[in-house]
This record gives C-alpha cells, structure tokens and sequence, in this order.
C-alpha cells in the first residue's frame, strides 16, 4: 500500500532527520513508530501526509509516487493527520473543528452533526461539542484532533503522540477506539514514546534512532 523508498530528508539547518529509511506498510496494518526525541517519528509522518518533501528517496502508494498520482488535496481525502500541537481554531467550536474534514467536502449539516455526535461519543468529548476550543484543556484538545482526523472515514490515520497528554483510563478509551477503527480496514501510523499494550491484534513497531531504523518487531 504505502512504501518508504530509500528515503532521507535533511533539513536546511543540516540535520539529518531520516537516513535511508525503507519501509513499506500494507492495508490495515497497525504500526508503532518509537524512538527517543528527535529521532525522526514526526518527519516520518509528515512525509507521508505531504506536509514535507523528501530530500532524497520516494512515498509511494500502490507501488507509484505519492504526489504524481494525486493533487495534494486528494491525498489529503485519503489521509488523515492527528497532529502532536493540535492545528486547531482555538476561537471556533469543537464542532466546527472536528468537522472540518467534511466541511470542505461539502457534506450536509444532518450527516456532519451525526458523525461528530457518533465520533466525539466514543472519545468522551460529547459534552465538549460546542464550547470553543479555547476554553479546554490540553487532553480535551488532543482528543479533538484525532476525532477531526476520525470524521473524515481515511484510508490512513496517522497520529502523532495521541496519548501524551491523557491519564491512563481515558489514553486507554483512546486506543480501544482507534483500534475499533483499525480493525475496520483503517490503516494506522502512530508515532509514539511508549505503547499500550491491549488485548487487540498483534501490530507491527519500528524503533527510530537518528534517523534510522535499527529494529522491526510485532508486539
């Protein structure tokens, strides 16, 4: 599905970020990408959303470069990305963030209020719905990231530390959540300095250092 050819990318200060890094990723797998800070997780994952080119090496999907297939904003109705510092409206509402996604695609206000309603539901945020976005916490905003990534049904959710901020019963609610949605056909890319382990399937986890990969294992 999604392959890392020989990719690097180094960044205009010099930092190498990633090096070499070969990686290919089939539908509905679930992977761990570990590693200590700075050892690439979030370039990674921004180069498989787009939001960076790599320096060297290619992304491809279904064995053809990324972006010779698809318009960025296409891409972007096939990925979704729940982001480490949330890219949220802190002056709009829940609701209106969650439901971005479909905003832009034109979805009518009745099946916009349903997935939100159905979506924020599982992440304990229904409450939340319309209060704006400033007004919440730190682990209510994270939460709402990955509900706006959710809403939008993709191919590929990438996420981002999406436990970092939350106590242990509700980063549980959380991943019991993602994995409901990964079992449904959804592939899953979760940058991560630790994982949980439930009592879902085996997945698959790649640790990073400086840019590399030095391990590959199921957990």
């Amino acid at each position: 599905m999604i392959e890392i050819k020989d990719v690097v990318k180094i960044y205009e200060n010099s930092i190498t970020a990633l090096e070499k890094v070969n990686l290919k990723i089939e539908k509905g797998d679930f992977l761990y990408v570990t590693g200590e800070s700075g050892a690439g997780k979030t370039t990674l994952l921004k180069l498989i959303h787009g939001d960076e080119l790599p320096t060297s090496g290619e992304i491809l999907y279904d064995a053809k470069p990324v972006l010779k297939q698809f318009p960025l904003y296409m891409w972007r109705r096939k990925i979704s990305f729940a982001y480490q510092d949330y890219m949220l409206i802190e002056d709009r509402t829940v609701f209106e963030n969650v439901t971005l996604p479909a905003q832009i695609k034109g979805e009518s206000f009745s099946k916009m209020r349903s997935k939100a309603r159905a979506v924020l539901d599982a992440l304990k945020l229904k409450d939340k719905m319309y209060e704006r976005v400033r007004n919440l916490s730190g682990g209510e905003k994270q939460r709402i990231t990955i509900a706006r990534a959710l809403i939008a049904n993709p191919d590929v959710l990438l996420l981002d530390e999406p436990t970092g901020n939350l106590d242990e019963d509700t980063a549980e609610t959380v991943m019991r959540y993602i994995e409901a949605v990964n079992e449904q056909g959804t592939t899953v890319i979760m940058a991560t300095h630790h994982f949980m382990k439930t009592n879902g399937r085996p997945k698959r986890i790649i640790k990073l250092h400086r840019g590399r990969i030095i391990r590959k294992a199921y957990v």
